[in-house]
């Protein structure tokens, strides 16, 4: 019996509508069976990914996209290990940096086809907003702040503009705070940070090269917490977060956790794949080959 066709979700308005191009672009370059479905909401994404059974999907937006189908594809557990392929077409599109996909339209059809799938590791994350999954990064701090302030941009600036203008008002504004945490169920250290990052990615932020040593199958995460930074001395560190050297600063440091506890008085807000996802106390745990994810060709 053959294999039923793969499920085609589509944010149609992801990077200002390049995912829908994208994807119409690719369906004329080669013969694509399959059943496309377009969004219109959010949780849409989560719905229909919920509801494929044992397909493949297929998730072609930013990472948003993507993170609204991973939790459908676990929430329901259809089978042991989902199979995933994402085409990235987003504002930031960090995934697809560390895990690419086809560099072309025309090779889209091959690349569905054929088998280089790659067995990766999930993150889960538990907050006042409760449980939910996370496919490439999570932070506590800043990186919440930054979303916060993009989702209140002025929407004909597109998401790019916003989310640019967003973090350089948050750099400039936000006030470090001190929080406790707690790695693989070890003693609490109570620190003052700038932001966590919970990374199971390399890049976020928009091509920040957050955790350059991280690896998506590796069973852990890559922690890195940046301290008690200035927000000059933030600004003038950009360069080095683009080039993955900031661990240059005494103020970065880098560790290897499957699971940790962040608290904090007052809570701090967290981000989960660009998207919000409440605020501390919250506790990340990585689920080890929870997904199986179609790799480049």
């Amino acid at each position: 019996m053959s294999a039923p066709p793969p499920l085609v979700i589509v944010n149609p308005v992801a990077g200002g509508g390049r995912a829908r191009r994208y994807w119409r672009r690719c369906a004329a370059a080669g013969a694509i069976q399959a059943e496309v479905v377009y969004t219109s909401a959010r949780g849409d994404a989560r719905r229909f990914a919920a509801g494929a059974g044992s397909r493949l999907v297929v998730a072609v937006g930013g990472d948003g996209t993507a993170n609204e189908v991973v939790n459908g594809l676990l929430d329901t557990a259809a089978v042991a290990r989902p199979r995933l392929a994402v085409l990235q077409c987003g504002t930031g599109s960090d995934w697809q940096r560390t895990v690419p996909g086809p560099r072309r339209p025309d090779e889209t059809a091959a690349w569905l086809a054929g088998d280089h799938w790659r067995p990766i590791d999930v993150g889960r994350l538990e907050s006042t907003a409760g449980r939910r999954h996370f496919l490439n990064a999570a932070d506590v701090g800043i990186g919440a702040a930054v979303v916060r302030r993009a989702e209140r941009g002025v929407p004909a600036l597109g998401g790019t503009v916003n989310f640019l203008a967003a973090a350089v008002v948050s750099l400039l504004r936000y006030r470090n705070t001190w929080v406790r945490m707690a790695l693989d169920g070890g003693p609490p250290a109570t620190m003052r940070i700038r932001t966590i990052a919970v990374a199971n990615g390399v890049y976020f932020g928009g091509g920040m090269r957050i955790a350059p040593q991280a690896r998506p199958d590796d069973g852990a995460f890559e922690v890195v917490v940046i301290g008690d930074v200035s927000r000059w001395l933030g600004l003038r560190s950009l360069p080095l977060l683009y080039r993955g050297t900031h661990g240059r600063l005494a103020q970065v440091r880098f560790v290897s956790a499957r699971r940790l506890l962040i608290e904090a008085d007052p809570p701090v807000g967290i981000e989960a794949d660009g998207e919000l996802a409440g605020e501390t106390p919250a506790t990340f745990e990585i689920i080890p080959g929870a997904l199986e994810i179609l790799a480049g060709p």
